[in-house]
């Protein structure tokens, strides 16, 4: 397939360059932001050979691509350059009655709520790869210490561990780097400020005891370990946290935008960030990081008093609506919030809601695939359950069978559903960042059970089940294209 082709129809398709204000992919999806989504085309980009689907959702609109996504982006980046800017080109190339026709219209104003999600998972979504693959690593590493294969004193261990734990350690200085790419300013500048969250100096001041207490014996009492020009510094462990960078490198980037209007050219290259640095760290240490840690607790205590109510019963059902949440696009408002669950209480119980429903539609595609008798519809089958099982992708399987045949997508819902529930039932938590499908498994071992490992336990049987039953139901139900002619 040619990918440079492809990138150029689907920018065409969306619009035009100018129209994209920003764009990432995640596993399967371009996700743009776009100024005005009424200009692209969807009956255009569904007829391009290498797109499964376009939908727009929670303020972005996705092109689905499937596994190939990371070249058509490649591809794209070093075509364009999407930066929201409106260009004079465009301006030169409009007709009097084109300009006075868009300004005719009137401005869309974003939900703030999809505003808000859409630049958490710009942020944290270049980050997810690695994240999944280092907690791949330190999954495997409470396997083989479990086991007694490796002990934690050995070198190794020592060595493997650094692997596993360097993202989530340093967790700030990343989410500072690509906020501050999100937020449009110095991307160094927003990695200091990340860092000087967790700076050692600082860490080691919480081993020591308070020099006083802040609103003591009510719900907010805080300890005060050192002072800023007079001011309380109320001092937290920010390693391994999202939302503190977040808002601390946004702050900065309008901290940087004044700066650069003040500050001599001569002098820029060095002034801007010295003013930046100097405002953006205390205000962030004073007030934006206690504030942000606030938030992230509330969240997580609001998530666990939610999922306390009936573990079995929320965990069933956003296990059944997670696939029809795929499908229109809505699921990427749920991965910020179980990340921000994650870092905030060290496990979630979130992301194990939803193991069991890309096996549940591998074993249904996989039979779809046994009783097709058209060649190409049978390895595009075999294809799309092996992505859904193996890897967790299950936008081919989705888009390209399921969504036709609404019997099999609906028991494969239920089975999602009834493997959710089984597992909120026994209450699995994901203990290590991990991706979906089979390499989920490792981030449920919990190394500090010494007995045995339920969550590890349930979630490989929910697994199993989760595929066995909708393959065995789906060769009962489907009964498979007989003429090669059908779905050319």
């Amino acid at each position: 397939m040619d990918y440079k082709e492809l990138s150029k129809q689907i920018v065409k398709n969306i619009g035009g360059e100018k129209n994209v204000t920003s764009l990432m992919h995640c596993a399967t999806r371009l996700r743009f932001v776009l100024k005005d989504p009424d200009k692209a085309n969807k009956n255009k980009l569904m007829e391009l050979d290498g797109v499964i689907q376009a939908l727009e959702a929670t303020g972005q609109y996705h092109v689905v691509i499937g596994s190939q996504v990371s070249k058509v982006f490649d591809d794209m980046q070093r075509l364009y350059s999407f930066n929201g800017d409106s260009g004079d080109d465009e301006e030169a190339t409009s007709t009097p009655q084109e300009k006075r026709s868009d300004e005719s219209k009137p401005a869309k104003k974003k939900n703030p709520i999809s505003k808000l999600l859409e630049t958490v998972i710009s942020i944290m979504g270049p980050l997810i790869g690695v994240m999944a693959a280092t907690g791949i690593v330190k999954g495997f590493l409470a396997l083989f210490l479990s086991l007694g294969w490796i002990v934690d004193s050995s070198g190794t261990y020592k060595v493997l561990y650094v692997v596993a734990d360097v993202i989530f350690y340093f967790m700030p200085v990343f989410v500072g780097f690509s906020a501050a790419r999100r937020f449009k300013m110095n991307e160094l500048v927003g990695m200091a400020i990340g860092a000087a969250l967790f700076y050692p100096t600082l860490a080691e001041l919480l081993k020591a005891d308070p020099i006083s207490v802040l609103m003591s014996g009510s719900l907010l009492e805080s300890p005060v370990y050192t002072t800023f020009a007079g001011i309380p510094v109320l001092l937290a462990s920010y390693s391994a946290t999202i939302i503190p960078a977040i808002l601390a490198v946004y702050f900065a980037s309008k901290v940087e935008r004044v700066a650069k209007k003040y500050v001599p050219s001569v002098i820029s290259s060095f002034g801007v960030p010295l003013v930046v640095l100097l405002i953006s760290i205390p205000v962030t240490l004073i007030v934006i990081g206690p504030l942000a840690m606030l938030l992230s607790q509330m969240i997580a205590k609001g998530i666990l008093s939610v999922y306390g109510l009936s573990p079995t019963l929320i965990s069933a059902l956003l296990g059944g609506l997670w696939i029809p949440m795929v499908a229109v696009g809505l699921h990427g408002a749920i991965v910020p919030i179980a990340l921000t669950n994650f870092f905030t209480n060290g496990y979630d119980v979130i992301f194990p809601m939803i193991t069991g429903h890309s096996f549940a539609i591998a074993g249904a595609i996989v039979a779809m695939g046994m009783k097709n008798a058209n060649k190409k519809q049978k390895g595009l089958a075999y294809s799309a359950g092996f992505n859904s099982g193996l890897m967790g992708v299950i936008e081919p399987a989705l888009y390209g069978f399921l969504l036709a045949e609404k019997k099999i997508l609906t028991m494969v819902c239920i089975v999602s559903g009834i493997g959710g529930g089984a597992i909120g039932y026994f209450g699995a938590k994901l203990l290590q960042l991990t991706p979906s499908g089979v390499f989920a498994l490792p981030g449920f071992i919990d190394t500090q059970n010494t007995g045995t490992q339920v969550g590890f336990i349930v979630v490989l049987l929910v697994m199993i089940f989760s595929f066995v039953i909708p393959f065995a139901l789906t060769l009962l139900m489907y009964r498979g294209k007989k003429d090669d002619t059908s779905n050319q």
